[in-house]
């Protein structure tokens, strides 16, 4: 979780990890908002300011692993992320070191200014098409337990997905240029997934559904996609959050003619 540690509180050596590359500390500014690492802040050296992820192996699993996704996601996603500068384990620690972003939360609103970016950010994310080599995990890999027999094929592809867009994770930089950030969700599988993973998203932002469904219909890669391929990712979703995002399979329906 987010805060579990103070920058006086991870093994020195980590600050080791961090000086070795960008000088000394001055000030450290923990983030706000919900983040699966055990630490993160933006980091003050007198050459200027990085951004430090640390995940403790032993006690965060699970952050760890989203930290080795989010490595291998550096690797394809060109200028639309910011530079992982340095990656390594310090005294069972996972270290992380990016490129410090300067840059307002995307304003996560349909009809908002801002929102016309997350239309290009799908568009950019959906191009990238890397190799089995790159080491990513698969869509179907994370919710293989929840996939009746046969049906795995219709999450196969071979497409870029970031499956976490919010607010937080689009950064609107200065000149107007956006960063999407945080990738430890990311995932390769078909091209029409992220659109449902928005989608999902604007629902949680307090969206209706129905808006939510006719944006997602502009899309012609999602009203292409079979609806039994829709419905397969939505009843794997509720199984992979234990029952309790019932409304998956409200979301991938078509939306009520008028």
């Amino acid at each position: 979780m987010s805060g579990v540690y103070r920058w006086a509180q991870l093994p020195p050596r980590v600050g080791v990890f961090v000086e070795s590359l960008a000088g000394p500390v001055r000030s450290v500014v923990r983030s706000a908002g919900p983040h699966g690492s055990s630490f993160v802040a933006t980091v003050t050296t007198p050459t200027g300011r990085v951004f430090v992820k640390v995940a403790e192996e032993a006690g965060a699993p699970i952050a760890a692993r989203a930290q080795t996704s989010e490595i291998a996601a550096s690797a394809v996603t060109g200028v639309l992320s910011p530079r992982l500068l340095r990656h390594g384990t310090v005294d069972g620690w996972r270290v992380l070191v990016f490129e410090h972003i300067e840059g307002r939360p995307l304003r996560f609103r349909l009809g908002s200014a801002d929102f016309v970016q997350v239309v290009g950010a799908i568009d950019r994310i959906g191009r990238i098409q890397p190799g089995r080599s790159a080491g990513l995990p698969t869509l179907v890999g994370r919710l293989r337990e929840h996939l009746p027999p046969g049906r795995a094929s219709a999450l196969c592809g071979n497409r870029l997905l970031h499956t976490d867009l919010i607010s937080g994770h689009m950064l609107i930089r200065p000149d107007g240029r956006l960063s999407v950030v945080d990738w430890g969700r990311v995932a390769l599988g078909p091209r029409w997934a992220e659109i449902a993973f928005v989608g999902a998203n604007l629902l949680r932002a307090n969206h209706d559904l129905d808006e939510v469904r006719r944006w997602m219909w502009r899309f012609p890669e999602w009203r292409r996609t079979p609806h039994t391929a829709r419905r397969t990712l939505a009843e794997a979703m509720i199984g992979h959050h234990g029952g309790r995002v019932l409304w998956w399979t409200d979301l991938v329906d078509a939306p009520i003619a008028r």
